[in-house]
């Protein structure tokens, strides 16, 4: 009798361990959406930072390139706003985690193609962010930089 007990037992057991390894099963794939979703959050967080503004806001701030001191403080109010300053230490009279802007010896067309593709793995793009006329005033800001002076 103990024997058949026992037998009758073994399916149960097995069953048993079966729900146990879907149950782990399911709470290992739960993990993995977890880890997934929270790493798309972070990129989604990032790019939000690393791109500023929404274009819309960026195209409402429209430089003016009759004016060229007007030109050159919308550059540098997009520069602060893009959180350029970020990598570009100093205003972008330094280098930082990237180049200094400052003096630099790269052409007006590289800067602006830079400005707008980006370098992958180096710097965001923001073409798609930023207007032409927005564009021309970052470049406008970074030729117009000089040493800061300390009273």
């Amino acid at each position: 009798m103990r024997l058949a007990s026992m037998t009758a037992s073994k399916p149960n057991a097995s069953v048993k361990c079966q729900k146990n390894r879907q149950a782990a099963s399911k709470i290992e794939m739960m993990k993995q959406w977890i880890v997934a979703g929270g790493a798309m959050l972070v990129a989604a967080v990032w790019c939000g930072c690393a791109g500023g503004m929404l274009p819309a806001a960026a195209a409402e701030t429209g430089s003016s390139q009759a004016d060229p001191a007007a030109q050159i403080a919308q550059g540098k109010t997009l520069f602060i706003t893009y959180g350029c300053g970020w990598c570009h230490e100093g205003g972008g009279r330094k280098a930082g985690k990237c180049p200094q802007l400052m003096s630099s010896e790269r052409d007006d067309d590289f800067i602006l193609m830079r400005i707008a593709t980006g370098s992958a793995g180096k710097m965001p793009a923001f073409g798609e962010s930023l207007s032409g006329p927005d564009i021309q005033a970052l470049l406008a800001y970074i030729r117009s930089l000089k040493p800061e002076t300390t009273p």
